[in-house]
């Protein structure tokens, strides 16, 4: 049995020999976890400084502490050094270090270092606090994560067990819900869905003020009629499905997602694998893209296209599957989830549509994770592979999106000629419902560019108007940001307050909100609130951010917080972490 330590739930230390070791003391944990964390050797002095701030020798402490570590371990040549090295057996088994593994009991999972609040410093206490709300991110990833799989195969009783304890763990998060109702619906309870959702309708109205979406009871949808019996089968899928799409790009959307919907009713019943796999991925795709909320119904659709696909040889078709999963999971901040599905998409991948697709929604992935160039890498692939398959859309998508990373990495000119070609092409191919991304982002490459505020609100007013109208939150929540960018340009403090707020009210609408906009949103509240001197509002918006950011993987905001709450408070004083609340309106 190799030597195992366990940092989530109550702290713990198992020998090799099947024996619990007891480590005293709240600092000796935080300083184990912190070595075993960190990725890279950490100097005595700075963890010293960080664990023992208020005592009188600080690296005696660290010396006893380490010491008592050792003992606990039973290694005399493990944690020693300056840097100290951990010197832990290669098969030692660290829970936190191995979230993903097949056997990993999610329903005992607890907090990280549960229990464990040592004296330290608020260095050390922002570290923990991140850490703690990364791991707590993992799990609930890998619950969802395992809750779908569960689905995509049937296994309704365990998919139940699964979406049970991710709702236990995130209460106000209505996609848990719209898990635990589909599975109940999928295992044949569907009173106790129908009971489930008016007891979170009750609960949201009470503690949040407003009600959950209609993806909620949508989850606990039945199978749709029957086909007519004088057709053939086959002919009624594909029908179905054409006549679906064709709604959707004609706007009528409830329409749409009901002939898909039956369509795959339709080819569940004649046993067709290939049009099952094909309808599916039509269905989990529309539900993603046509009505806000319904990434999680989608998702679920999505694995079973993919499964469906695999095994009828629809190799495309799993690639494209793959590739929305993707999106989703990158859309909500997601990023390694994300990044495992684009890969399996790219093994499988074998056409220039699909593979620019796949390259895009990598680059949107990694630019949001702070890995900005080589995600205009992605672009740049996906933009090439686009124009030799003649996707005009798919080319508008790339450019649109890879502004916004080329933003991040201060390339103002090649953002701005992204973006006009970019317009460009929406005219010409009248695809109105998408302008408000690239001209919001437009105003604000020519406001870095010093371009009259003024006038550039006037036109940014006009598209906040449009993304209004067409009612996607992503594209209220950008056009909005960027008018606040120019009310702080014009030096209107409250105005631009205002309409940050604004923003971030309206980005976060539904379920399945853009996360890397809401976390630049709430960052530039953060900002902005400590230029004003706000004290109470910086700390607020600074603990938003943590929770934020940590969950959506986007390590440079993390920075950005941590910077102003180790050493960079309000009047020169410091002040502690304030706790997380439990919901980020």
């Amino acid at each position: 049995m190799p030597l195992q330590i366990r940092l989530i739930g109550k702290p713990a230390i198992t020998r090799a020999d099947g024996g619990e070791q007891s480590l005293r003391g709240h600092q000796a944990w935080a300083l184990l976890a912190r070595v075993l964390l960190s990725k890279r050797p950490l100097e005595r002095g700075v963890l010293a400084r960080e664990l023992f701030p208020d005592v009188v020798d600080p690296l005696g402490a660290l010396r006893w502490c380490l010491g008592s570590i050792r003992k606990a371990i039973g290694r005399d040549k493990c944690l020693t050094g300056d840097p100290v090295i951990p010197g832990l057996p290669d098969d030692t088994e660290i829970d936190v270090l191995q979230l993903h593994h097949a056997d990993l009991a999610v329903q005992d999972v607890g907090v990280f270092l549960e229990g464990i609040d040592p004296r330290c410093s608020l260095e050390f206490s922002t570290w923990l606090l991140i850490e703690r709300e990364r791991v707590a991110g993992a799990i609930e990833e890998l619950i969802r994560e395992r809750t779908l799989e569960a689905l995509s195969l049937g296994d309704n009783r365990s998919a139940v067990r699964l979406a049970e304890i991710g709702a236990r763990r995130r209460p106000y998060d209505e996609s848990a819900h719209i898990l635990l109702v589909r599975s109940l619906t999928n295992a044949g309870r569907h009173a106790a869905a129908c009971e489930h959702i008016e007891k979170v309708e009750r609960t949201f109205v009470a503690e949040l003020g407003e009600r959950p979406s209609s993806a909620l009871w949508s989850a606990a949808r039945r199978s749709v009629t029957a086909p007519p019996a004088t057709v053939r089968p086959q002919a009624v899928v594909k029908s179905l499905m054409d006549s679906g799409l064709a709604a959707l790009s004609a706007g009528a959307v409830d329409a749409g997602i009901d002939s898909l919907r039956q369509s795959v009713a339709t080819a569940e019943r004649i046993s067709d694998r290939y049009l099952t796999a094909a309808a599916t991925f039509e269905l989990g795709t529309a539900l993603v893209h046509s009505i806000r909320s319904y990434d999680d119904e989608g998702a679920l659709y999505l694995r079973q296209a993919v499964k469906l696909s695999e095994e009828s040889g629809a190799q495309v078709i799993a690639a494209k599957a793959l590739r929305e999963l993707g999106y989703v999971d990158a859309l909500a901040g997601r990023r390694p989830s994300a990044a495992r599905f684009l890969q399996r998409g790219l093994e499988l991948a074998d056409d220039t549509e699909s593979l620019s697709g796949l390259h895009s929604v990598l680059g949107f992935n990694l630019v949001d994770w702070g890995r900005i160039e080589e995600g205009l890498g992605h672009y740049e692939t996906s933009l090439s592979q686009a124009r030799a398959a003649g996707s005009s859309r798919r080319e508008i998508w790339s450019l649109a999106l890879g502004a916004w990373g080329l933003l991040g990495a201060g390339r103002l000119d090649v953002a701005e000629s992204w973006l006009v070609k970019s317009l460009a092409m929406i005219d010409e191919q009248r695809w109105v419902a998408f302008r408000p991304w690239p001209a919001a982002l437009l105003a604000e490459t020519r406001l870095r560019q010093r371009h009259d505020p003024k006038a550039l609100r006037l036109g940014l007013e006009d598209t906040f108007a449009l993304s209004c109208r067409i009612e996607d939150p992503c594209w209220e929540g950008i056009s909005a940001r960027t008018i606040a960018l120019t009310y702080m340009a014009t030096d209107e403090p409250e105005l631009a307050a205002n309409w940050l707020s604004e923003a971030r009210s309206r980005s976060a609408r539904g379920t399945d909100s853009y996360a890397a906009l809401l976390v630049t949103i709430v960052s530039d509240q953060l900002q902005l609130s400590r230029k004003l001197a706000q004290k109470e509002r910086t700390e607020r918006y600074a603990s938003d951010l943590i929770q934020l950011a940590t969950r959506a993987h986007m390590p440079t905001y993390l920075k950005l917080v941590q910077n102003h709450m180790t050493n960079k408070s309000i009047n020169g004083t410091s002040s502690t972490v304030p706790l997380l609340r439990s919901h980020i309106r």
